[in-house]
C-alpha cells in the first residue's frame, strides 16, 4: 500500500443544475486530483473536514483511494467473504427465490475471483457448489456437511480483504472472470448485466455498512460494455403446428403416464399456460372443442 503526505484539500464546489444541486469535495494527493460529489452542503463539509482533519494529525493518505489510510481500516481488516455472507444475511429475507438465487450465482464468482490462491485440494465443482449451495443460503450453511466446511474454511482464511475494490486497477481483474464462462468464452450479455446489477446493490450495502466510502464499480458506458439485449422471441426456435403435433402425438404413446404427460403438454401448448396454471386446472375451468378441432388424431 504507497501513501504520501502531499495533500491539499480545496473549498467545495457548488453546482446548480435544473434539477438539482450538488456540492463536490476536491482534494490533491500526490498530485491526483479527486472530486467527491454530494446531495447535501452539510454531508460534503463532513467529508471535507474529515480530510482536513487527517491531514491536521500527519496521518498519511493511499495514493491509489486518495483517502487517508484511517479510512481504509475497516474495509482491510473485513475478508470479501464475511462481508458476502453478512450481506447474504442481511437481504435473506428481503429477497424472492430467483433473487437468491441469482445473487448466490454471482457472489459465489467474485468469491471466487478474490481468492489469494486456487484451491488445488478442492476440485472447482466442489468449491462452487459449496458457496452457492451453502454459504449464500442462509437456511443451508448451518447444516452444511463435513466436506463443504473444510472447503468453506479455506475459502474464509484465503479471502482477500474487501479493501481490494478499492483498487482501481484490481476492479477489472475481479469482474474479468466474473462476464466470463467456465469455458473461458464472454457470457452472455444478459448475464453480464444481471451480474452487475446484483454486485451494485451489493456495493451500496457496504457503503451503507461503511465497510466501503464509494461504489468502485465502473460507470456509464464502460459499466458492462454489455451489446443491447432483446426480449422478442425468435420466431425460427418455434415449433410449428406440424411439429408440435407430431411430438404430442409421441409423448401420448409413451408407455405408463404417455397420456397424461400428452394432455400436459398439449394444454401448456395450445393454451399457453403456464406449468402450474395447467396442474392447477380442472375439467369445469375449461370448455374442451370437439373432436374434428384440430387435435391429432393419430395412432400409436
Amino acid at each position: 500500500m504507497e501513501t504520501t503526505y502531499d495533500v491539499k484539500v480545496y473549498k467545495i464546489l457548488t453546482y446548480k443544475g435544473a434539477r438539482k444541486t450538488t456540492y463536490t469535495v476536491r482534494w490533491v494527493v500526490a498530485g491526483k486530483a479527486w472530486r467527491e460529489p454530494f446531495a447535501t452542503v452539510s454531508l460534503a463539509e463532513g467529508f471535507r473536514s474529515e480530510l482536513i482533519r487527517a491531514t491536521g494529525k500527519g496521518e498519511a493518505f493511499v495514493i491509489a483511494t486518495g483517502l487517508p489510510v484511517s479510512h481504509r481500516s475497516k474495509s482491510a481488516s473485513m475478508s470479501w467473504y464475511a462481508f458476502a455472507v453478512e450481506y447474504v444475511d442481511a437481504r435473506w429475507t428481503q429477497l424472492g427465490g430467483n433473487s437468491r438465487k441469482n445473487t448466490a450465482k454471482t457472489l459465489t464468482a467474485v468469491t471466487i475471483a478474490l481468492l489469494r490462491a486456487q484451491p488445488t485440494q478442492f476440485a472447482p465443482v466442489a468449491v462452487r457448489t459449496a458457496l452457492r449451495e451453502w454459504a449464500f443460503n442462509a437456511t443451508r450453511r448451518a447444516d452444511a456437511p463435513r466436506d463443504v466446511v473444510a472447503i468453506l474454511r479455506w475459502v474464509e482464511r484465503n479471502s482477500l480483504p474487501v479493501s481490494v475494490w478499492e483498487e482501481a486497477e484490481k476492479v477489472d481483474e475481479i469482474l474479468r472472470p466474473v462476464d466470463t464462462r467456465l469455458d473461458g468464452k464472454q457470457a452472455a450479455a444478459w448475464s453480464r448485466k444481471r451480474h452487475r446489477r446484483i454486485l451494485n446493490v451489493v456495493m451500496k450495502h457496504a457503503i451503507r455498512r461503511r465497510v466501503l466510502r464509494t461504489n468502485p464499480l465502473p460507470k456509464g458506458k464502460e459499466s458492462t460494455a454489455v451489446a443491447k439485449t432483446s426480449n422478442a422471441v425468435d420466431k425460427r426456435s418455434l415449433m410449428n403446428a406440424d411439429q408440435a403435433a407430431a411430438l404430442l402425438d409421441w409423448i401420448r404413446c409413451r408407455p405408463r403416464r404417455g397420456q397424461r404427460l400428452h394432455a400436459f403438454f398439449a394444454t401448456l401448448y395450445y393454451c399457453a399456460l403456464r406449468p402450474e396454471e395447467a396442474v392447477a386446472m380442472r375439467v369445469q375451468d375449461v370448455t374442451l372443442p370437439g373432436p374434428d378441432a384440430g387435435a391429432s388424431g393419430a395412432s400409436c
